[in-house]
């Protein structure tokens, strides 16, 4: 995804979906990350704590703050 972290706030949004290909996923804060960095910048640097695969599909969270939709748990992933 071509998205920057500062294009994504504009939007109103402020977290993120990182998915596995395994299908281990998890829903966190995107305030880390300066407003410049693609969400595609920081894919591969996500280990899965399930399957140890390097890489991730990050990709803006628009169900955040509805906790009916968003992804809830532990986390699966770490950076």
């Amino acid at each position: 995804m071509k998205i920057t972290f500062g294009e994504m706030r504009s939007m109103g949004l402020s977290g993120v979906l990182v998915y596995c290909h395994c299908g281990h996923h998890v829903a966190l804060d995107a305030a880390p990350w300066p407003d410049a960095v693609r969400l595609s910048d920081i894919e591969p640097k996500f280990v899965c704590q399930g399957c140890g695969s390097r890489g991730a599909d990050v990709r803006p969270d628009f169900d955040r703050g509805n906790p009916r939709l968003a992804i809830m748990g532990a986390k699966d992933t770490a950076h």
